[in-house]
């Protein structure tokens, strides 16, 4: 009788331990479920992969940032949110060196979307986005502001195995993400009020897309991006609904000889979080991120965020038109208040490679999105 009892209490904590192990987030991983390798890109994965299904949204992001001061943010969208499926849509910051920010979106019918299948090129209305896999050129213009950039990176573009992180233990939900252009030189025209302005600098760039409502999977999302003389390094982290066991992590370091490491073994640690007077949310002054490779590599950054350059509630985007404004619906129905800070600031590295350590300082960039 003692023995039945005992097996009986076994058998209750494990199922409550199982009840709270929440599902499983599942990183990167090659078909066979084998750990995720370094890829490089072909022009499918760069290009559109329209879906059907009614959460399905597609982005290419874009951070330009200019010795000169200058910060460019871009956002070239496929959404099956607004009036009709796969609607192409566009929005870009200017944020100038006096830190005068300067914004526009548009948005086009399904049709105005065009794109090679043989090589990487996908215009949008009169908007351009071309190249390869290692150097990209942009061209935007819309409303006296425009972008005419060249993101020339310094090695091929890449994903980590099949570029997914699925959520749940049926993985059907999923996030892709892919780095064309890495630790990109960034040169051309910067267009504000029809005024053009040639800028040189270091930049970013990103292809995402997924099938789901995002706030069912993402909660609060950090954003870190850091180029120096030595290396780069890149980290997507955001936290998860209690119903899953795991965040979603996605960190590179890069050097001028090629990828370092890709690495899903991530920490982010807020600091000094203060409610901001815009937005009402809870941001770190100072952010810590721990990157650890399979090799022993790390890296250790403290970044001074305080410097925020652009806050703002996405809702306040979505007036534009009947396709934009159906997207607000939607997210007020579904997520929310979305709101986002934009923060450029110092940074400090210690970054440790065959035994050594090194001390390597310079200026970063982030977002931290609250996706409710």
């Amino acid at each position: 009788m003692r023995m039945a009892k005992t097996v009986l209490a076994l058998g209750l904590v494990l199922a409550a331990a199982l009840a709270l192990a929440g599902e499983p987030v599942t990183l990167f991983r090659e078909a066979d479920g084998s750990p995720g390798r370094v890829r490089t890109l072909t022009v499918a994965d760069m290009n559109p992969h329209l879906m059907d299904v009614f959460w399905y949204t597609e982005n290419w992001f874009f951070i330009a940032i200019g010795d000169d001061g200058h910060l460019a943010y871009v956002n070239l969208m496929l959404s099956n949110l607004g009036l009709k499926k796969h609607q192409p849509a566009l929005s870009f910051t200017i944020v100038a060196p006096d830190r005068t920010r300067y914004t526009t979106e548009a948005e086009f019918a399904p049709e105005d979307l065009k794109w090679s299948q043989d090589r990487f090129a996908l215009q949008i209305g009169e908007n351009l986005l071309e190249g390869d896999d290692r150097t990209v050129h942009l061209k935007l213009y819309n409303q006296g502001l425009g972008l005419d950039l060249t993101f020339a990176g310094k090695m091929r573009g890449f994903q980590l195995g099949d570029g997914k992180a699925k959520f749940g233990a049926a993985q059907g939900v999923f996030f892709y993400q892919n780095l064309p252009a890495p630790r990109p030189a960034v040169f051309g025209i910067v267009t504000v009020n029809d005024q053009k302005q040639e800028v040189r600098g270091w930049g970013y760039v990103d292809h995402v897309y997924y099938n789901a409502n995002a706030a069912d999977f993402e909660d609060v999302w950090h954003n870190w991006k850091f180029t120096g003389p030595e290396l780069s390094i890149n980290l997507s982290n955001f936290t998860t609904p209690p119903k899953y066991d795991a965040p979603f992590n996605l960190a590179s370091i890069l050097d001028d000889r090629g990828v370092v490491c890709v690495t899903t073994d991530v920490t982010v640690i807020e600091r000094d979080v203060k409610v901001m007077e815009q937005g009402k949310k809870p941001y770190p002054q100072t952010l810590v991120y721990e990157v650890r490779c399979a090799d022993g590599t790390k890296a250790r950054a403290t970044y001074d965020a305080r410097t925020v350059v652009e806050a703002l509630d996405v809702l306040d985007k979505l007036n534009k038109g009947a396709g934009t404004r159906a997207v607000k619906f939607l997210i007020n129905t579904f997520i929310a208040e979305p709101f986002y800070y934009r923060a450029i600031g110092p940074v400090e590295v210690q970054f440790i490679r065959n035994g050594e350590t090194k001390t390597i300082k310079g200026q970063a960039v982030s977002e931290v999105i609250f996706t409710k």
